[in-house]
């Protein structure tokens, strides 16, 4: 969907020698690739040392675009240390290597990235994707995938809460819930619907350089 964003800019990345790609098995864009017969035609063994042998603390991991908690919007420089401290977050919340993550967050944002997708790889624990948020299909993705963890963000929680009660809303094997953003009410409320996990609520921001989590609960 952000096609013609990405092509509106083409002419001034590609001058300054930036290789785009889009994750699909075509690019319906000249000077565009794709990036997943790369990805399948890879081999399984690790990597060759000499390709991060220039890697520091400090080496910039990504740039991530931010709607300007500090300012304008900008893009936010993630260094990889920063990536490991972030991705940390779910193993101090008690993130298992036998635990199944899902994440329904867009992966442009730190949250779904760094968080989710970044907890997984941090800790060896399995990550469930869904492309687009659905309340009506959250808790029957939960069983299908067997879920042990979600994440949410802003008013996800909310959403889940103004669903219909069903019978079977108790009927997953949900044990822990990791985001930001859950009003009180909405906590006590998605608590006595959906049955006793441990929710761990965090707060920061991209650019920032602090954060927070209630992790005596």
């Amino acid at each position: 969907e952000l096609r013609e964003a990405v092509e509106e800019v083409l002419p001034d990345l590609e001058h300054d020698g930036v290789r785009v790609f889009y994750l699909s098995s075509a690019s319906p864009t000249p000077g565009v690739e794709a990036l997943l017969p790369a990805i399948e035609a890879a081999p399984d063994e690790p990597l060759p040392t000499r390709h991060r042998a220039g890697v520091t603390a400090n080496s910039k991991a990504m740039y991530i675009y931010t709607s300007g908690t500090t300012g304008l919007p900008k893009a936010a420089v993630i260094t990889e240390l920063k990536l490991m401290m972030v991705a940390s977050l779910g193993r101090i919340c008690g993130l298992r290597p036998d635990d199944v993550i899902y994440t329904t967050l867009p992966l442009y944002h730190s949250a779904g990235l760094l968080v989710g997708v970044g907890g997984c790889l941090e800790v060896g624990a399995t990550c469930v994707l869904r492309a687009k948020f659905s309340a009506s299909q959250f808790w029957a993705d939960c069983r299908r995938y067997n879920v042990s963890v979600i994440q949410y963000v802003g008013e996800l929680m909310r959403y889940l809460c103004n669903t219909p009660k069903r019978a079977d809303d108790q009927e997953h094997g949900v044990r822990m819930a990791l985001g930001n953003g859950m009003r009180a009410e909405v906590w006590k409320e998605f608590l006595q619907r959906f049955g006793p996990m441990a929710i761990w609520e965090f707060y920061g921001a991209t650019e920032g350089n602090a954060g927070f989590i209630n992790y005596t609960g």
